[in-house]
């Protein structure tokens, strides 16, 4: 468990944040610092990600992200946000590869080939944009699309 406060910085009754609470939540994206869930999202693929670097990142707080599917793409992002730690109940093996190599710390359920259709051996169309880039070249690649 991981201790926080309540929905964009209020303090929640309970006073504590789970993996198995996010898993059942209806958010994609939850982003924790300070003890305080300061950005949440439902949007789908990288869209929170994306909102949260353009709206909050400047910030630079140390956060522990909960993102209920995690590619290549998502996990390029996540690297320029420098998370404490990643939990995620997908991860695809790009996405795990990223996190190696940056030296991220995460927890996943469950690792699979690519994301496409949970477990598919097709790549998506953003691990397939993401191919060979750094997560300087991908943000910029977002910015130019």
């Amino acid at each position: 468990m991981f201790d926080v406060s309540g929905p964009q910085g209020y303090f929640m009754s309970k006073g504590m944040y789970s993996f198995e609470r996010f898993v059942k939540s209806r958010w994609s994206l939850v982003i924790i610092a300070h003890n305080r869930i300061i950005f949440r999202s439902q949007a789908s693929a990288v869209k929170p990600l994306v909102r949260y670097l353009r709206e909050r990142h400047p910030d630079g707080e140390p956060v522990v992200i909960y993102d209920k599917y995690v590619g290549r793409a998502a996990a390029l992002l996540m690297v320029l946000i420098k998370p404490l730690k990643v939990y995620t109940p997908l991860l695809s093996l790009g996405g795990k590869e990223v996190f190696g190599e940056f030296g991220i710390p995460f927890q996943a359920q469950r690792e699979v080939k690519y994301l496409m259709g949970f477990a598919s051996d097709q790549m998506c169309q953003w691990e397939k944009l993401t191919a060979g880039k750094t997560p300087e070249e991908f943000w910029k690649l977002l910015h130019d699309i």
